[in-house]
């Protein structure tokens, strides 16, 4: 495919969104700019004290943007015992400079019974590690995420645009805000699904959200031949990383929105372009 932009020009149109909301806070000298203050597990993130522990790639649904090598059956089971299990090896070799873990997938909450073993075994390692869990938000009930909170889970990220922004799942924000401490929202910033991001606003800001993380939406061999529109490159060489064009510029357009009609939440511009450069 044709590169029709670069990364300078995406940067230079970045500037200028930026330049038009003087309020933007930037935290340090990592990744994220934000409309206000970051939940606990971003401020844990851009001092690159975090982890990811992947619990498995196992998903109950099947989404177009998803870069991750996500299946529906589980064929993989020993594979994924060892990857929890380096996940885990990895976390002891380095668990001093890990404040927090990011439990993510495939979906979560297939693993609930996986999430339980690794947190008690990691808090053995380390009493006041931060945990954090990432979901699709559709198996979510009040059941399943009080095991989470009874496991000292205190934050909770939906990806709403997995199910395609369903008024079922979001209607889950609100079992999710009477439990954890940190309620957030993180989805793709995809222009494909602009018009329901938006119009999905005003139920965050009912459901009480803290943040809405919008991610810039990574292009690789899982989602090439699906995603619709333009790519360009970050970086050369072995740090050389694909996106979508116009993803940063709708974060920002969501951005001005929920700033312009006086939402509660912290909007919050994380780019995976960002991660590990310093400025």
């Amino acid at each position: 495919m044709e590169l029709k932009y670069t990364e300078e020009q995406v940067l230079d149109e970045l500037k200028k969104a930026r330049s038009r909301i003087p309020s933007l806070i930037f935290h340090g000298s990592y990744q994220a700019a934000s409309t206000g203050p970051i939940i606990e597990g971003c401020r844990i993130c851009t001092e690159m004290k975090s982890m990811s522990f992947v619990m498995g790639y196992r998903c109950n649904a099947e989404c177009d943007f998803c870069f991750a090598p996500c299946y529906v059956w589980p064929k993989y089971d020993e594979d994924e015992k060892y990857n929890r299990s380096a996940c885990f090896k990895e976390f002891k070799r380095n668990k001093d400079n890990i404040d927090g873990i990011g439990l993510s997938g495939g979906e979560t909450l297939i693993y609930l019974d996986e999430i339980k073993d690794y947190v008690n075994k990691i808090r053995e390692e380390k009493q006041n590690i931060y945990f954090w869990v990432y979901t699709n938000g559709i198996e979510a009930n009040k059941q399943n995420l009080k095991v989470l909170k009874d496991l000292g889970v205190e934050e909770i990220r939906f990806n709403l645009a997995a199910s395609d922004y369903s008024p079922a799942v979001i209607n889950k924000l609100g079992i999710a805000r009477e439990l954890f401490k940190y309620v957030a929202v993180e989805v793709p910033s995809y222009p494909e699904q602009k018009d329901k991001l938006i119009n999905n606003l005003g139920k965050m800001q009912y459901h009480k959200i803290d943040q809405l993380n919008l991610q810039e939406l990574l292009i690789n061999n899982n989602n090439f031949d699906k995603i619709k529109g333009e790519i360009y490159q970050s970086g050369i060489m072995f740090a050389k990383k694909y996106f979508l064009y116009g993803s940063r510029k709708l974060t920002y357009e969501i951005i001005e929105t929920c700033l312009d009609r006086g939402y509660s939440f912290t909007v919050n511009d994380c780019s995976a372009s960002r991660f590990g450069r310093i400025e």
